[in-house]
């Protein structure tokens, strides 16, 4: 029996799990012993039936099948797979005299195909390890794109979730609170005199004032509660099934918290305080700008009545 080459560098991750499918007994019992020889976890089933309730119970990485099978064929097992959405790659065994119906499985959704016999464990360990490489750089791909799309939602000095994610949850929140006759409420947040911060202290310390606030505000907010930066020193925070007067509530622990908090930056202490405005969804509000808006006037009045406090907008009727 021709023993299968040294390990590579694609063995370096956890075993392989494989699953060995066909109804014959010899034939299965020598692919299963090539992969034990090689390292890899490895599975039997005598057809396809079989298979799919060990893949109902069992994860592995690798389906290595028959096509001619009594019960369940590989054709069978292949469309089982593919209806459940089972992430693993197969493998297909098949004659010499049957080269057609390895291609229609190619076609179907299969990695590749083996002829039986295999020609030694050479070729069957490869092939497999081919396969599991396969599975490995797809998830690698999925959870890099996971993490990019979590990137693109998080404002890059603060951490707290940006404008894309505050435009999308507006609309989102505002539609459900509609449908479903929830409240809804927005705090929007202005730093007071950032200018001033910046053009005293230097960027930097602008940029560690930022921070500092995202840190004050996700202290006072819920976790169902979703802060963002809405742009340069203005923060949100939506509130869904949260009437005006809790909204409000929230506003002033957050105007009272930043007052009090020592912002020290470098050698420097600076005195930092917030205005808010607050305002809750009117039924007739159909995406969440008007109530937008509304924080936003009343924001503007906080500003105007001398800063370092929460105003509400007026309850329409």
């Amino acid at each position: 029996m021709t023993q299968p080459a040294e390990p590579d560098a694609a063995r370096e991750h956890a075993p392989t799990r494989v699953l060995v499918v066909d109804d014959s007994t010899i034939v299965r019992k020598i692919i299963v012993g090539y992969l034990r020889a090689a390292g890899h976890q490895v599975g039997e089933a005598q057809d396809g039936a079989e298979a799919l309730a060990q893949l109902g119970t069992d994860r592995f990485d690798v389906v290595l099948t028959d096509l001619q099978m009594p019960v369940l064929d590989g054709f069978g097992l292949l469309d089982g797979i593919r209806a459940r959405s089972l992430d693993m790659e197969v493998i297909i065994l098949t004659g010499s005299e049957d080269l057609e119906s390895a291609v229609r499985a190619l076609r179907s959704g299969a990695h590749d195909f083996l002829r039986k016999p295999p020609s030694g464990a050479l070729e069957v360990v490869l092939t497999v390890e081919r396969a599991a490489e396969k599975k490995r750089l797809r998830e690698t791909n999925l959870r890099l794109m996971r993490e990019l799309d979590a990137l693109s939602r998080r404002d890059a000095l603060t951490g707290v979730f940006n404008r894309r994610v505050f435009d999308e949850t507006l609309l989102a929140e505002t539609t459900r609170s509609r449908r479903y006759l929830l409240a809804l409420s927005l705090v929007l947040l202005d730093l007071d005199h950032f200018k001033a911060i910046n053009d005293r202290h230097g960027h930097p310390a602008g940029d560690a004032v930022l921070q500092l606030f995202a840190g004050i505000a996700r202290a006072q907010t819920r976790d169902g509660d979703t802060l963002c930066r809405y742009g340069g020193e203005e923060f949100t925070v939506l509130l869904a099934h949260t009437p005006l007067e809790g909204a409000m509530d929230v506003a002033r622990r957050l105007v009272a918290s930043t007052a009090k908090a020592p912002f020290v930056v470098g050698e420097a202490s600076v005195a930092v305080t917030v205005s808010a405005g607050v305002a809750s969804l009117h039924p007739s509000d159909e995406n969440g700008q008007a109530m937008l808006a509304a924080a936003d006037a009343a924001l503007y009045e906080a500003k105007r009545a001398g800063r370092n406090q929460a105003r509400p907008a007026p309850v329409k009727p």
